[in-house]
């Protein structure tokens, strides 16, 4: 994997981990979510006079991606009801490398080989590591399935979306209409969970939002870029370099302890991220 394609993704990461950090801190987490999606989506969808519509083939793969992100951001916002930071979200992240690659080795025939596959298992042992350290306590039952939905619905709809932006022959131009369309139906989707408390929730954290919209929409964007010039499950690894940044975020911010088991778990994660970008 090329060194841009990696430099990128640890900045993803980083973009990535910190607007979870804001939507944690705030008080409504399904309307946080469905601010940063209305900050990113209006950006997007300024971009789409110049970009045109995506060939008539990419269509019905953004009617399966949407559902696929509305999905996700409904489990995160309950896991983070039912669990810290530190402890919800490595657990929302760390079987995704491993779904993706399974996912996509079986619908886009993407097998990694056997040093990348090594790489993208380590790197999830690492997340895991943190979870399990995070979660001293044990975690909530609550806790346990909305973080599996949310990391088994990115691994989902990360295949689908490395699919649909090589369709789309630009990935510029699925991720636009994907940011705007997944935002459309996610603002619906919380305004009937939410009901009319959805407006003044979306007001109470104008600025988390539009600074964690600003974040996601960053991050968002060089994930698909980097699914249309590399392996769907190598990339997934790379994004999960995340849990780092979350680590040290709660560690700076939070004042979390580094202890022993972090310091290897955090260890862990790099040489997996090292034998991923290593490899090709």
């Amino acid at each position: 994997m090329d060194s841009a394609t990696v430099l990128l993704m640890l900045l993803a990461g980083l973009l990535h981990a910190s607007w979870h950090a804001l939507v944690k801190s705030g008080t409504g987490r399904l309307a946080s979510l469905a601010g940063m999606g209305l900050v990113s989506g209006s950006a997007a969808a300024c971009t789409l006079p110049f970009l045109g519509p995506p060939p008539a083939a990419v269509w019905p793969v953004l009617a399966l991606s949407v559902p696929l992100h509305a999905g996700y951001k409904v489990a995160l916002a309950r896991a983070y009801d039912h669990g810290d930071l530190s402890q919800a979200y490595p657990l929302a992240r760390g079987l995704v490398p491993i779904f993706a690659a399974l996912i996509a080795a079986a619908v886009l025939h993407e097998v990694p080989a056997p040093g990348q596959a090594a790489g993208i298992a380590i790197v999830s042992a690492g997340v895991l590591a943190l979870a399990l350290e995070a979660g001293r306590t044990r975690p909530s039952v609550r806790l346990l399935p909305a973080a599996a939905a949310a990391g088994f619905t990115v691994a989902a709809y990360s295949v689908v979306d490395g699919y649909g932006v090589r369709a789309a022959g630009d990935w510029s131009v699925f991720t636009a209409w994907l940011i705007v369309l997944d935002t459309a139906a996610f603002l619906l989707l919380a305004r009937a969970l939410r009901g009319p408390r959805l407006w003044p929730e979306l007001g109470a954290n104008r600025w988390p939002t539009l600074i964690s919209g600003l974040f996601g929409l960053g991050s968002f964007g060089v994930f698909l870029w980097a699914l249309g010039r590399a392996p769907v499950g190598a990339v997934a690894a790379l994004r999960e370099t995340s849990v780092l940044f979350a680590a040290a975020i709660g560690m700076g911010l939070h004042r979390d302890p580094f202890t022993a088991w972090r310091a290897g778990a955090v260890l862990t994660i790099s040489a997996g991220v090292a034998t991923v970008a290593a490899l090709h």
